[in-house]
């Protein structure tokens, strides 16, 4: 079986996207982040948060890896009948 970490990756963007959203380096911290908006959606520890936070250039990661395994990143909505197609 082979194992590629292109779903965690994108599972720590979306980490690091919602706090991004949320943090405010001067009425916030980490933790109140971690507490109100973080844990209650991803249910990871405090810990785990702040090393994903901590960690550098997930963006080329990602593109790395999606490279590697001949990922697709965008194929946007997919159709299941070609147009003009009627089922005859």
């Amino acid at each position: 079986m082979a194992y590629n970490r292109v779903n965690l990756l994108r599972r720590y963007l979306a980490i690091v996207e919602e706090t991004n959203r949320h943090y405010d380096p001067d009425v916030t911290t980490y933790k109140g982040v971690w507490r109100k908006y973080i844990y209650p959606k991803f249910h990871l520890s405090y810990q785990r948060y702040m090393v994903i936070v901590g960690t550098p250039n997930l963006e080329g990661m990602l593109e790395a890896e999606e490279k590697a395994h001949g990922k697709v990143t965008n194929l946007g909505q997919l159709k299941l009948f070609e147009e003009g197609d009627c089922g005859n």
